[in-house]
């Protein structure tokens, strides 16, 4: 596999570098916004809410819109749209669903923030970014070893 990387056309370097790059802040974003959503779970500080909700906001949906728009940019430039290949099919299997919890959560967050209380919204928050961490890291996991 490695011979097959060094011969990839140039022309694949961009949305490649977008798709990595997307994926990067969408999961950095997930792993800030858990943390501050599981810190305001304990200790119920608005502030750590806040820092969650625009960690969802600001970096986690730019980021997943970047990852998910830069995969099909990817897979058309190497003529992968019809093959049927287990770590697309990861991907595409977490990036879906994925969104619908990102939004919920960024709504649950959102609303936990605004009326100042870390409540019920916060842990269904806390929990949900929680899901998506893992899930990505198995995708993450598919993308670099691409099992068949």
């Amino acid at each position: 596999m490695t011979v097959l990387a060094l011969i990839r056309p140039d022309d694949w370097n961009l949305p490649l570098f977008l798709h990595i790059l997307g994926a990067m802040v969408l999961v950095g974003g997930l792993v800030l916004a858990v943390t501050s959503l599981l810190a305001a779970w304990r200790g119920g500080e608005v502030a750590t809410v806040r820092v969650g909700y625009r960690a969802l906001l600001l970096a986690v949906l730019p980021g997943w819109l970047v990852m998910r728009i830069a995969a099909e940019w990817t897979l058309s430039k190497e003529g992968l749209e019809d093959a049927k290949l287990t770590w697309v099919d990861i991907g595409f299997s977490t990036a879906e669903p994925g969104l619908l919890l990102i939004i919920v959560a960024t709504v649950l967050a959102g609303l936990a923030a605004r009326r100042g209380a870390a409540g019920t919204g916060v842990r269904v928050a806390a929990v949900l970014v929680s899901v998506l961490v893992i899930a990505y890291l198995v995708a993450v996991w598919a993308m670099t070893t691409k099992p068949t």
